[in-house]
């Protein structure tokens, strides 16, 4: 319930349009690699894509997952919350339906994970509010550096770990796990789950 004296700053509403971010995030994108003096093709190499999509990345005319942003960050040497439009609040409120959605790969039966933390450089959480479907695409995996929080709200996941690793959650358990071993998650049942995901950001 909101008060009188509830007059935090809100994130604003959870659109999903993906090309409003592509653009944000592509003029970000060139501006880090400009003052890193790192060449299209140098960051290509780094991230593991062409060269014709990081142009189009920087124009504003490739899709963003959550796995390329991680990568492209560690690549410049940032947080991967640095390449997202930001906000300067020293606290911001997320009301249920708000918050940037980023999508999990760049197909279109993907996961659509809804920010929930403040993005922008400087800060060293980043958290995601993910709603899993049976009809959603297989998550990619993916590494980062800093340390995963994993807590399941409705349903049940399985974590899957690159080495072999699995463990099943169901809701009200949490995971805590180094980001820096790869990673993704698959649904049990036929029914939806819902996650909370926090991260470090640490570059």
């Amino acid at each position: 319930m909101r008060t009188g004296k509830d007059h935090l700053p809100e994130s604003g509403e959870a659109t999903g349009d993906k090309d409003a971010l592509a653009r944000d995030v592509g003029a970000i994108v060139r501006a880090q690699r400009v003052e890193a003096g790192i060449s299209i093709a140098e960051l290509a190499r780094r991230v593991g894509v062409s060269g014709p999509f990081i142009s189009q990345l920087e124009a504003g005319r490739s899709s963003l997952s959550l796995p390329t942003l991680y990568r492209i960050g560690s690549a410049l040497g940032v947080a991967p919350s640095a390449l997202l439009p930001g906000s300067s609040e020293s606290a911001l409120v997320t009301r249920s339906g708000h918050g940037m959605v980023i999508p999990a790969t760049a197909t279109a039966a993907t996961q659509r994970p809804r920010l929930i933390t403040r993005p922008g450089p400087g800060h060293v959480l980043e958290g995601y509010h993910y709603v899993i479907r049976p009809d959603d695409d297989p998550q990619q995996w993916y590494e980062h550096q800093g340390e995963d929080v994993v807590y399941v709200v409705a349903g049940a996941i399985a974590v899957e770990f690159e080495d072999g690793r699995e463990v099943m959650l169901q809701a009200g358990d949490a995971l805590h796990h180094d980001g820096d071993v790869a990673h993704r998650w698959r649904l049990l049942g036929s029914e939806p789950a819902e996650a909370i995901v926090v991260n470090t950001v640490h570059t």
